[in-house]
């Protein structure tokens, strides 16, 4: 990969960083319930239930199971997709993203049930979540931040402990490990506030923040692979 494609690749991930703090914080406003992990949502369903709210724990237990859903229908499009096809396969994951995220909007202006809204915004954020495995060689995850803070804490005191000496190698890998997830940790806050900003004010349509994101982001990915094909030629 060269560096103009790297740098690509971090802008993406820091964007759908961005989609999946302002979804997530804009689905928990429409209906109750996050749509970007499962950690919440299950915590939520059990307070839910305990306090026999069963329409709001059952709407909660979807939510888990539909992001699991979405996942594996990445897995399967990653696996089964044309090998010609396969170096826009986040651009092609991003454009269903934007159908499901519209779905979610029609379905929430239409004055459809909450369940409706919840399977189409867990299928988005669960294919997402599966489509972005790695940047810069780190796992990462761009619907939800619990597993990357603790690996950006872990990798920030080995990088700056003094004590605990450590081979150039390893520093290095910590230094990256801190310039790849610290942007994408206040790239997911920032989504969440402005996704919450956004729906508070406009309720359902600000929904649509997250689909000229998401264009904005497949323009940068196309053009980055035409470019790398052009180069090779």
């Amino acid at each position: 990969m060269d560096e103009t494609a790297g740098d690509t690749a971090f802008g993406i991930s820091i964007g759908l960083a961005f989609v999946g703090g302002y979804a997530d914080a804009a689905s928990f406003l429409l209906a109750s319930t996050f749509t970007g992990h499962l950690t919440g949502n299950c915590i939520l369903a059990a307070v839910s239930a305990a306090s026999q709210e069963w329409y709001l724990a059952a709407d909660r237990l979807l939510a888990v199971a539909v992001f699991l859903v979405g996942i594996v229908c990445s897995l399967t499009l990653s696996r089964f997709i044309p090998v010609r096809l396969r170096r826009y396969s986040l651009a092609i994951t991003m454009f269903i993203e934007i159908l499901l995220i519209l779905s979610a909007c029609l379905f929430l202006a239409n004055r459809a049930n909450h369940e409706s809204f919840i399977v189409c915004m867990c299928l988005a954020l669960g294919i997402q979540n599966d489509a972005l495995r790695k940047t810069n060689g780190f796992s990462v995850h761009s619907t939800y931040v619990t597993g990357m803070v603790t690996t950006l804490i872990q990798k920030g005191f080995q990088h700056f402990s003094t004590r605990i000496p450590e081979p150039d190698s390893a520093k290095h890998s910590a230094g990256v490990a801190i310039q790849v997830l610290a942007p994408m940790w206040i790239s997911f806050l920032s989504g969440a506030l402005a996704g919450a900003l956004m729906v508070a004010s406009f309720h359902s349509v600000g929904l649509l923040g997250i689909g000229l994101l998401l264009i904005v982001l497949i323009c940068a990915e196309m053009k980055a692979h035409l470019s790398v094909g052009d180069s090779n030629r």
